[in-house]
């Protein structure tokens, strides 16, 4: 038996946690696994292991190493000189990570982005704050779900950076499915990553165990957009947990998915609304020089623009506001869509501070 069959075996029994696992390296994979129930309390193994070593699925072991070979999946081990040092120190590192792609993208200084799945323009403009860090050659790691995870991954991926994604169900299949050409791209760009083998679904249980990750792998994690019980606010905890950086970008009183980067805000989190707050937050970090993003100009005392707020405006109070007849307020909003300055949401306009990039 090969090491890394062995340590896939050990790996998958019911139960193996980092602090177990640690233990169980006093020991060669080989002893456990081959040496006698006797031979193994005798040194000093400890008895709940005994039960555990019996349901051992070699078939298992054998079809993941198969599958592993043929989509080309790396299996990084607790322990190992190539498993991401960040993610080790924190309290809770998987015992393996299945890796697909660019694996020594996980021991890079990384960003954590996480938010809503359901985006208002503004949390879609606020993605831009990370486009200066990607072009210094941070990387993005967030968790391909829909909405902000999802276009942070996009706007990475967009402006030719890598990005790593970390999944909660195995490998071999995609989840949402809607994100199937993404998970291709990453795949191919950058990392897919999970502790979970190949067949494991989307479990309701298994995103909190895969947000944990996502935070010991990253510097610090930024929360762009989010409700009071977003998933993302889990990630955030788990961050703090592990004594790296949170941080948040603020939204107006008004907007839901703002309320949880208020709360985290309340609590400490580092405020975010300009790229050079995200470099301060990671001590100066940069591989490369940082180029400023330079603001979208906005079209001075426009009769229109300044009517339309952040949060959604109607069309009559734009009317109201700015005195103009409805078929030239009409006309202003449309040339300022097309400059990327408002946008148009269900119920009236929103103003954009920056041009969208995703």
């Amino acid at each position: 038996m090969n090491g890394a069959r062995q340590q896939l075996a050990l790996s998958l029994l019911p139960g193996i946690r980092a602090a177990n696992w640690r233990r169980l390296a006093s020991w060669s994979p080989a002893f456990l696994l081959s040496a006698s129930e006797a031979e193994l309390l005798d040194a000093g193994v400890p008895p709940a292991f005994l039960a555990k070593r019996r349901q051992l699925d070699w078939q298992r072991v054998d079809d993941i190493l198969t599958w592993m070979a043929r989509d080309g999946v790396q299996l990084l081990f607790l322990g190992d000189s190539d498993y991401p040092a960040l993610l080790a120190e924190s309290p809770w590192p998987p015992v393996r990570l299945f890796v697909k792609g660019r694996v020594e993208l996980l021991d890079s200084p990384q960003l954590a982005v996480v938010g809503t799945r359901k985006p208002s323009p503004a949390g879609r403009s606020a993605l831009g704050l990370v486009e200066p860090l990607l072009a210094a050659g941070l990387i993005l790691t967030s968790g391909m779900a829909l909405g902000i995870d999802g276009l942070a991954h996009q706007l990475a991926l967009k402006v030719g950076a890598p990005t790593v994604a970390v999944l909660a169900t195995g490998l071999d299949q995609c989840y949402p499915r809607r994100h199937q050409a993404l998970f291709e791209q990453i795949a191919a760009q950058g990392a897919l990553v999970s502790e979970m083998p190949p067949g494991t679904a989307a479990l309701p249980a298994l995103f909190p165990q895969r947000n944990r990750i996502i935070a010991g792998l990253s510097l610090a994690t930024l929360v762009v957009e989010a409700g009071l019980k977003s998933g993302s606010l889990i990630t955030a905890r788990l961050a703090a947990d592990a004594g790296r950086e949170v941080l948040a970008v603020p939204g107006t009183p008004f907007n839901p998915q703002a309320q949880g980067c208020h709360q985290l805000l309340k609590e400490g989190a580092g405020l975010v609304t300009e790229p050079e707050d995200l470099l301060l937050a990671l001590k100066g970090w940069a591989q490369r020089p940082i180029q400023k993003v330079s603001e979208v100009e906005l079209l001075p005392e426009h009769p229109v623009l300044d009517t339309v707020g952040d949060d959604t405006t109607p069309l009559d109070l734009i009317v109201e506001r700015s005195r103009l007849e409805v078929d030239v307020v009409l006309s202003y909003l449309l040339e300022l869509e097309m400059l990327g300055l408002v946008s148009r949401v269900p119920g009236g306009y929103v103003r954009q501070r920056r041009q969208s990039h995703v």
